[in-house]
């Protein structure tokens, strides 16, 4: 398991040089926080390179959190043990979260930071002819295919019909090649992510990649554990420096490090 170390100044220095966060500074009591991300990889959010934990997540967390003395690790376990975890307390932030009624039940739920456009994919191998999908219920109507734990409210389908016993993109993309799932379920952006962080083309081979219909954007969010003590002053923290540095354009100007 890879563990990210983030300092005080480590990243924020580089990426944001001279730049200051204006949200209210609060007196958090703790040194240190866990977070955990999805160990399948979520690039450009969060993955692993060169034996580290990287990329935009570890880079705002550095850049909110870093600034107040806080020191953050970040691991990346599968998806569904982060989520348990967190939700136990052994992990005090879950990354990259979309909203669902149970998590934000389970967890003190940040502000978005940033949106990913839903899309479902499909061969154009086993589908020669494109698929006739002008609404979420013609795609309810076929077999979707999605990652073991995730979840696919966002997408505006029947998270219930999703079929998630694959545990990787690469199974997705196999189970997709040889028709057990007419598509596949997936943020456009996490695909292109994975070609610009590893080199990996998901989309190749016939892939299709289509926007979900009528379907503006999925808003993913940070899972604070209810379990710690300053759940609330973590999140009022994380949001104020969500706001600041998207007004600022400071989360656009990281995410574009990795994307050009």
């Amino acid at each position: 398991m890879k563990i990210a170390t983030l300092s005080a100044t480590a990243i924020a220095a580089t990426v944001l040089t001279g730049s200051l966060l204006s949200g209210p500074a609060l007196a958090l009591e703790t040194s240190s926080l866990k977070a955990c991300g999805d160990g399948a990889g979520w690039p450009p959010y969060t993955f692993e390179k060169g034996g580290q934990v990287q990329g935009y997540d570890v880079d705002v967390l550095d850049a909110i959190l870093g600034k107040e003395g806080i020191d953050v690790s970040v691991e990346m376990p599968p998806w569904k043990r982060c989520v348990l975890q967190t939700k136990a307390g052994n992990y005090d932030i879950a990354l990259s979260a979309s909203y669902s009624e149970e998590r934000n039940k389970d967890f003190i739920l940040s502000e978005y930071y940033y949106t990913l456009q839903p899309s479902y994919i499909y061969s154009t191998n086993q589908h020669p002819n494109g698929l006739n999908i002008s609404s979420v219920d013609d795609l309810n109507g076929l077999r979707m295919c999605g990652l073991l734990g995730y979840n696919y409210t966002g997408f505006g389908v029947d998270d219930s019909k999703v079929r998630k016993s694959a545990k990787s993109f690469d199974q997705l993309v196999q189970k997709t090649e040889v028709g057990r799932c007419d598509v596949f379920l997936a943020r456009y952006e996490i695909l292109a992510g994975f070609k610009v962080a590893k080199g990996t083309d998901y989309l190749a081979g016939g892939m299709q990649a289509e926007p979900i219909p009528g379907n503006s954007g999925d808003k993913f969010h940070m899972m604070i554990s209810r379990e710690h003590p300053e759940a609330m002053e973590i999140k009022a923290t994380l949001d104020a420096g969500f706001e600041s540095m998207r007004n600022a354009g400071e989360l656009q100007s990281i995410l574009d490090t990795y994307i050009k």
